[in-house]
């Protein structure tokens, strides 16, 4: 009994030592300049601890652990494959061999890429530090093999035989600013909730379907008319007379740019990615007194230049006939990202 309480205390003192020298290790690598730009991010992470955080992805890719390396991920990733789709598969399934040898070859960073996190091999795998629940966790890994959807949909969105431009669908702002708007003037209390499912609140909360005006000036939308979509009035929620623009249709996807000058311009695109049933559609609009006529799942986003690029959105839209027979498209479910709309549009499924 003593011989295994002494080998229990020695393999523990190891284990010790063994961090101790890991963390000693991280802290030379990290410099000086790392811990004053932590400061300048109010020191939400220790550069020492980002270091051994990529290190750790960096074993798990070495010894291909596939599900090792999705138990770093927090819910889904932003960009990468579903859990779903990666369960019960290998490695070399999803990340080729110079995929993995050049994150291998990569340093592991003390510091994060501005706002964005910190990443490995200019962006292969990205991370960052949840401060609230002080945990690492991986939120994107580019590269990897994509899951294809294998249902057949339709190029671009029609109406009356016309292919409606990406414009015409309001989205939540990167601000959220035209949603806070709309849960001020009609008293909505959880923002969070209708910001991710405002069809709830059509037909109750929300009772009018007109623009409302803004408090910086100006009208603002969510529920989009065909006739002034057509008409070339609508842009992404806030009503301007831009006229009907040229719509380029890019594999499966639908552009279109409106210019403000000669050289400021704005690119917007949508893709359809699943039909959703208009039963189903109808289900997610319970209090609207109309007919839900056509509904899909889409990418939608835009990109006016700059390092951010595009802003993406993954969201579910119900093309409606309302009162008077006039015809609107509904926002009803927003999703931040591609995997988390896919899991919800799985289980509508089933």
């Amino acid at each position: 009994m003593n011989k295994f309480i002494f080998l229990i205390w020695i393999i523990i003192i190891t284990l010790n030592c063994s961090s101790t020298l890991s963390i000693e290790k991280s802290n030379l690598i990290c410099s000086e300049k790392d811990r004053e730009y932590a400061e300048f991010w109010d020191n939400y992470y220790d550069p020492a601890e980002a270091y051994e955080f990529g290190e750790k992805i960096k074993k798990l890719v070495r010894d291909e652990n596939l599900s090792g390396l999705f138990d770093l991920v927090e819910g889904e990733l932003t960009s990468g494959p579903r859990k779903e789709f990666v369960k019960g598969k290998n490695f070399s399934d999803f990340f080729s061999d110079d995929w993995r040898n050049n994150l291998l070859e990569s340093k592991s960073p003390c510091s994060p890429v501005g706002w964005r996190g910190f990443m490995l091999d200019s962006g292969s795998i990205w991370f960052n530090k949840d401060k609230d629940k002080n945990k690492w966790f991986i939120f994107s890994m580019l590269g990897a093999k994509k899951e294809n959807i294998t249902e057949k949909t339709p190029v671009g969105w029609k109406f009356e035989g016309k292919v409606i431009p990406p414009q015409c669908f309001s989205t939540l702002w990167m601000s959220g600013d035209n949603y806070e708007e709309y849960a001020n003037k009609f008293n909505i209390k959880n923002y969070k909730d209708f910001s991710k499912n405002p069809g709830e609140y059509f037909g109750s909360k929300i009772s009018d379907f007109k623009p409302i005006n803004a408090s910086w000036g100006g009208e603002i939308y969510l529920i989009s008319s065909m006739k002034k979509c057509f008409n070339g009035e609508l842009r992404y929620g806030g009503i301007k007379n831009i006229g009907f623009p040229k719509i380029k249709i890019n594999n499966n996807t639908i552009e279109t740019q409106l210019c403000s000058s000669d050289d400021v311009c704005t690119k917007f695109s949508y893709t359809i990615l699943l039909d959703i049933n208009p039963d189903e559609c109808q289900n997610l609009v319970p209090n609207i007194k109309g007919k839900c006529l056509k509904s899909y799942l889409i990418s939608i986003g835009d990109y006016s230049g700059g390092s951010m690029g595009w802003d993406m959105s993954y969201n579910i839209y119900g093309l409606f006939n309302l009162k008077n027979s006039e015809k609107f498209i509904l926002p009803i479910k927003n999703f931040s990202n591609k995997n988390d709309a896919l899991n919800f549009t799985d289980k509508l499924i089933k």
